[in-house]
């Protein structure tokens, strides 16, 4: 069954050096898939981890998330937010300046 995501998070995050995005990916890769089992289960449909490499000099990675209904997306949150308590020493010292967006997926076209 293809289950479309109604509703959807993409979050920028800018790192001051390279050593704190390798940390904030770190952290990703060691717990991203283990937050996505308890999540996918509240209604998350995707998750996923991003570095973006198209502007020279700059450390910035991205996540996106998509969920079925604004129900998992709220039910998600307070997962997240679980998630970010249990980890907070490592990923204050990662830094970040995150930019959020909430998004309502209004076409999405795929092969």
């Amino acid at each position: 069954m293809d289950i479309k995501a109604i509703l959807m998070t993409y979050n920028t995050f800018t790192f001051k050096t390279e050593a704190q995005m390798l940390l904030f990916k770190r952290i990703w890769e060691d717990n991203g898939t283990a937050l996505f089992d308890k999540i996918k289960k509240k209604g998350c449909t995707r998750f996923c981890l991003n570095q973006i490499w198209n502007v020279k000099g700059t450390f910035k990675m991205s996540i996106l998330f998509e969920y079925e209904s604004p129900t998992s997306f709220k039910q998600c949150q307070n997962e997240l937010e679980n998630f970010t308590k249990n980890l907070m020493k490592e990923l204050q010292a990662a830094d970040p300046v995150i930019e959020a967006s909430r998004n309502i997926v209004l076409q999405d076209l795929r092969v």
